[in-house]
């Protein structure tokens, strides 16, 4: 039985190399193979939502052009638009039954995934999220429901190793002399991500629990007493996870205010992990930090050869397209559609048990795909946290870089501690 792992390791490793090696190019596809898409393309998650969606659409002409299609035919997308919870499940609804599709994939938001996931599950399609981290995701006995990304448990996990591996020691500081400030809007992303940080980083590690608030990030227009609460606490490290204009306002505020503290933490790609956080503050920006996918300064070859052939290929379609290097929500959508294949090639099938047991089977190592990761699916359908690597970059002069791991990066973090406003230039 130990054995077994290896063999699939093999497999799937030398699957993945022949695709990326052009083994598929230039060969004729028959026919047509379709899936269903789900994103925020309108209201206050368009901008990302329209991101993962452009992350999909280069992987599938990717995956098109150069790699045999999937199963043989070429891959097509048929997309809705779902802003809301009530929409996302009336567009579900029409892909599966109007559509005909039989899996069903997007949505990037914790907010959409389960309405989305429930319809499809009532409809006996496939449900294959590739970017909530909604924690309740896969705890509701759905059949069929698979994640490929990290769940919010993994981000507060990931954010409390840097604070303590790295920050902690560059402020000559152990980590159980750390004063924490956890502030965060109140979604189910944004509680399954603090409550797991602050769980981690009282019980493992010692740190000081200063304060804990939660918000309304949609009806939230002044943070200046939540602002004033925390300079009189005088924290080390501020762990805020923002949504949207509430990360832009509370780092504004914080400025007017001359709140001073050493390190900012948040997780994903929304709120300070976003472009729009860059684009309203400017170089004023400089010293956040964001856990995500991998940004400029990542090191390919610290990937395995597989992983470095796909992530190549990928990083260099987004940049022909779009002329950026791939943001967080291209990347997500990527390496989830480029899994998807994986597991369609070697089902055959998208019968739901034939689809499942390929699923299963699957046993990547860190380094195998998109992004640096891995792959290992529980039992109810959830990629291992500790196979899907994730990377703290930090906003320097107008972008997010890589800056931790050290090992997967040639950058490094600056601004440790933040010092006065005026000198993070």
């Amino acid at each position: 039985m130990r054995h077994r792992p290896s063999l699939v390791i093999t497999a799937v490793v030398a699957l993945t190399l022949a695709l990326v090696a052009g083994g598929s190019h230039g060969q004729s596809l028959s026919g047509e193979y379709k899936i269903g898409v789900l994103e925020p393309l309108t209201g206050n998650l368009a901008v990302q939502g329209k991101l993962h969606l452009e992350g999909y659409e280069i992987m599938r002409d990717l995956i098109n052009s150069r790699f045999g299609g999937v199963m043989g035919k070429k891959l097509v997308l048929a997309v809705g638009d779902g802003p809301d919870p009530t929409t996302v499940a009336s567009e579900a609804t029409r892909l599966a039954t109007r559509e005909g599709v039989k899996i069903i994939t997007g949505t990037f938001s914790s907010r959409l995934c389960g309405a989305a996931s429930e319809v499809a599950a009532r409809h006996n399609v496939i449900y294959w999220e590739s970017s909530c981290v909604d924690p309740r995701f896969n705890k509701r006995g759905l059949k069929h429901v698979y994640r490929t990304e990290i769940d919010a448990s993994g981000f507060g996990w990931y954010n409390v190793e840097f604070i303590a591996k790295h920050l902690a020691p560059r402020l000559n500081l152990k980590p159980n002399q750390l004063k924490i400030a956890f502030l965060s809007e109140d979604s189910s992303y944004g509680q399954g991500v603090t409550e797991s940080a602050r769980q981690r980083a009282k019980q493992e590690f010692g740190m000081q629990e200063l304060m804990l608030e939660y918000y309304n990030w949609t009806t939230l227009n002044d943070m200046t007493p939540t602002i004033l609460k925390m300079k009189q606490l005088n924290p080390d490290v501020v762990h805020h996870i923002g949504f949207g204009n509430d990360a832009v306002l509370f780092w504004r505020q914080s400025k007017e205010q001359n709140f001073l503290f050493k390190a900012l933490v948040h997780a994903g790609a929304t709120g300070y992990g976003g472009g729009d956080f860059g684009k309203a503050l400017g170089n004023d920006a400089n010293g956040v930090f964001a856990l995500l996918e991998p940004g400029p300064g990542f090191r390919l070859e610290a990937l395995r050869p597989e992983g470095q052939q796909i992530e190549k290929a990928f990083r260099e379609a987004v940049q022909k397209r779009t002329g950026t290097y791939p943001f967080g929500a291209h990347q997500l959508a990527g390496s989830g559609l480029w899994l998807l294949k994986l597991v369609l090639d070697r089902s055959k099938s998208d019968d739901p048990e034939k689809f499942n047991a390929a699923v299963m089977a699957l046993d990547m190592p860190v380094g195998s795909m998109i992004n640096g990761w891995g792959v290992k699916f529980s039992e109810v359908g959830q990629n291992a946290n500790d196979r899907v690597q994730h990377y703290m970059l930090q906003w320097q002069n107008g972008q997010l870089v890589t800056v931790w791991p050290e090992e997967f990066t040639t950058l490094r973090a600056k601004w440790i501690p933040l010092g006065a406003w005026d000198q993070r230039k």
